[in-house]
């Protein structure tokens, strides 16, 4: 029994038990389409099981007047109020954010928001209050197991074993957690605490336990995630672990230290090679022998490649945390508001910034983190959600030092007799935040990130609450009820409860079963579209459109997704009503969600659509569409691509070639802007400087060939009376034959044009081609030779 901790008469504390061992179980949960995206349905299990564990600890309280002994010392004090400090900058810049819904609740993709971010707070807490000493070496026991594994599941995907069960990756692959990166820094965060109890533990048997799943852990973080986040952040947390090791005797440590120094020049050494030689060319020159060998040689060839200097200064990050910056600057009190981050970079995004285009990650330039901590912090929430932050951080490293090499806790046998905390694990807690910390400053949490590291922050907590000598404490209890407020609220105790419980389950059914259920069928929706079955899946998400839940805008958002996809698929009809309906979406998602770039650039080219199928009386409402966009983000390209588009349908060809120069000069290398430049031109009879353009789009990468391009050209060559522009045409359809040749319109409406010209030969050659793909035109072609001469 511990000084720390009284017996109590906690009959539900198994409860607790099962409750912390669920929730660190959760990172294995991704078993769609309930729990997809994976960091939705882990949330989401996760509060439902914390917010009992919240109702039963007041409920006892309340009721029993049970007591949970708890020994506060001057540093716990702190650490405590830092952590509602933070809950309450928090929750003060979500009341003053840009979309409070939003902040609030984010969306399943990232499964943020207030919300989640004050139940991981709660969640340190409890821990810290409620778990006792001797059940701590069981949690993290359990939390390495469930490490191991996540890190097989990993390998399995990687090597394509039990393809069946688990999806295969070529490279990277994610495991439960749902990102490479994300999986890398959640292993990070497990990593040095799990050597720690290696060198701590007597035991053989849990030795080997523990250096296994250390060792599992970084061939996976190094080898299968390739993660440079985590790489330079499991780097700098080892150069700390070893150079600073709490060794007894001070020669010893000299010794180490010298080692440890010459093998830290070794590895620059290392460093400086691997980007001076090609490492992949030595591979395939030496031909590994065996599969075995190709392998390992593929791993490390794609982390050598991943850690190269000149692959990180083009990192798209660094063009993102310039953005950024100017974001902060704009609103360095409380920021934008939770999950907001996307508000406030939208509006300085620069497309001509280095790779800006290429998120982390993916192909596409709508950013919602800035994949370094102190710009998601701070636009999120402010400096001073930052400033508290960091000093949460660094007064636990600082409490840990103290309590590192406090004269009480350097020897082992003292440790054992007075339950003091060994000072490896002690020191293994301060390598990994000081990992975490760096592994984050080149990118963000997920669940999985938040649960281990709010799970140390509450270990931590305990730790420094022991009785250190020379540190003041005090003993604090959750006094009885009855005994505190007996003669004003004892009367009301039962009402309470039961109000608690109402709540209880009016939470847990609101915001979590309905969404939960609500998302199920969006993503059922998602995969019968990725089965070309596009009338199944708009018939499946139409069914919960009159929901209403904390989803609405995520589910209209989604459908609008599932439009743009069958929109192509479909007669020019349905796509008329396929429009109007997106922007039936698309509009109220425009008023709860007004600051929301996207949903106006959505409503412009949907209204293309229309407009595009006849109905040019709604140019006026596209020009709205693209101007409120261009207020939320004045340089983004998609925005001007949209707008000139919408000034050649309406035949506006002078503005069309305003807003394609604009396009133009924000960023040249876009291709696309050169294009639409080139369209434009052709129009406005500029055949010289349209050929120059078409040739500077192909330069900048935008396909001028492909039969989109061909499509788009022959659109605005047709009805043409022009020889040279009907002589073009017949190139044109000609090159979209040879993309597609059994497309019978292609070689109906080479004929015609041939025809136009007087190449009666062809013309006839080229119908009766046409006829023969598609047998149901005899009519059309028999009435279209009739008046050929002989």
């Amino acid at each position: 029994m511990t000084k720390n901790q009284r017996p109590t008469s906690n009959n539900l504390y198994w409860v607790y038990l099962i409750g912390f061992f669920l929730i660190l179980a959760l990172p294995l949960l991704n078993l769609p389409p309930w729990f997809s995206p994976p960091d939705w349905g882990k949330t989401i299990v996760f509060r439902i099981i914390l917010s009992i564990l919240i109702f039963i600890f007041l409920w006892q309280i309340l009721s029993n007047g049970e007591r949970f002994s708890v020994k506060f010392s001057q540093g716990t004090k702190i650490v405590l109020s830092l952590l509602l400090a933070l809950f309450l900058v928090y929750l003060l810049a979500t009341i003053f954010s840009l979309d409070r819904n939003f902040s609030l609740w984010g969306n399943p993709y990232r499964s943020g928001g207030f919300v989640n971010f004050a139940f991981y707070i709660i969640f340190a807490v409890l821990a810290f209050l409620i778990l006792r000493d001797k059940d701590w070496q069981k949690i993290w026991d359990f939390a390495i197991l469930i490490g191991i594994f996540v890190s097989i599941i990993a390998i399995l995907q990687q090597f394509g074993i039990l393809s069946k069960i688990f999806i295969p990756f070529e490279t990277r692959p994610p495991s439960t957690i749902g990102n490479p990166i994300f999986l890398a820094i959640y292993l990070l965060l497990l990593s040095f605490l799990t050597l720690s109890f290696g060198f701590e533990t007597k035991k053989l048997l849990k030795k080997f336990f523990y250096l296994f799943s250390f060792l599992l852990f970084i061939f996976v973080i190094i080898f299968i995630t390739q993660t440079r986040a985590a790489i330079i952040g499991l780097a700098t947390g080892s150069l700390y672990f070893l150079f600073f090791f709490p060794f007894k005797k001070r020669s010893i440590s000299l010794v180490f230290k010298i080692i440890i120094f010459i093998l830290f020049i070794f590895g620059i050494y290392g460093f400086y090679y691997i980007n001076t030689h090609s490492l992949p060319q030595f591979i395939q020159e030496n031909k590994p022998s065996s599969e075995i060998s190709l392998l390992l040689g593929k791993l490390l060839s794609g982390v050598t490649q991943r850690i190269l200097i000149k692959n990180m200064l083009s990192d798209a990050r660094i063009s993102g945390w310039k953005v950024s910056w100017q974001a902060l600057k704009n609103r360095p009190i409380l920021g934008y508001g939770p999950e907001n981050f996307s508000i406030g970079f939208d509006k300085y995004y620069n497309p001509a910034l280095p790779n800006i285009e290429e998120m982390p990650g993916e192909f596409i330039s709508w950013w919602d983190r800035a994949h370094n901590f102190l710009f998601d912090i701070s636009i999120s929430a402010g400096i001073p959600a930052l400033i508290i932050y960091l000093l949460l951080f660094g007064f636990l490293f600082w409490q840990l030092q103290k309590l590192k090499y406090n004269s009480n806790t350097t020897n082992d046998n003292a440790n054992t007799a007075n339950n003091r905390p060994d000072p490896i694990v002690l020191h293994g807690i301060q390598s990994t935040f000081l990992a975490y910390l760096i592994a984050n400053f080149f990118s963000f949490d997920s669940f999985s990130s938040y649960l281990i590291s709010f799970l140390l922050i509450g270990f931590s907590i305990r730790l420094i609450s022991k009785n250190v000598e020379g540190d003041e404490f005090s003993q604090h209890r959750f006094m009885p009820i009855k005994r505190i407020y007996a003669d004003n609220i004892s009367k009301w105790r039962g009402v309470i409860i039961f109000l608690l419980f109402i709540g209880l389950v009016w939470f847990i059914w609101v915001f979590n079963i309905k969404p939960i259920t609500i998302n199920k069928e969006i993503r059922i929706s998602s995969s019968l579209l990725k089965k070309q079955d596009c009338r199944g899946a708009l018939a499946q998400i139409d069914e919960i459109l009159d929901s209403r839940s904390i989803l609405d805008n995520y589910l209209r958002l989604n459908y609008v997704d599932i439009i743009n996809e069958c929109l192509a698929r479909t007669t020019e009809t349905t796509q008329i009503l396929l429009a109007e309906k997106a922007i039936s979406l698309l509009e109220k998602n425009a008023e709860t969600q007004p600051y929301f770039t996207r949903n106006w650039i959505l409503l412009g080219n949907y209204t293309n659509v229309l407009i595009e199928k006849g109905d040019v009386g709604l140019k006026e409402k596209a020009d709205y569409y693209f101007s409120k966009a261009e207020e939320l983000s004045p340089k983004r390209q998609e925005i001007f691509i949209g707008w000139i588009k919408t000034y050649f349908l309406t035949r506006d060809y002078q503005k069309a070639a305003d807003k394609a120069q604009k396009c133009i000069e924000l960023n040249p290398d876009l291709g696309e802007c050169w294009w639409l430049m080139a369209l434009v031109d052709i129009r406005l009879k500029k055949y010289e400087k349209a050929e120059e353009d078409i040739n500077i789009a192909a330069q900048k990468g935008y396909n001028t060939s492909s039969e989109v391009s061909l499509l788009q050209l022959a659109k605005i060559y047709s009805g043409t009376k022009d020889p040279e522009e009907l002589q073009e045409l017949i190139e044109i359809y000609k090159n979209l034959i040879k993309i597609n040749p059994s497309n019978y319109q292609y070689h109906a409406s080479l004929a015609a044009v041939y025809k136009e010209v007087g190449d009666f030969k062809n013309a006839k050659v080229e119908a009766l081609k046409a006829l023969e793909l598609f047998p149901e035109l005899k009519e059309e072609v028999e009435n279209f030779l009739k008046d050929f001469p002989p």
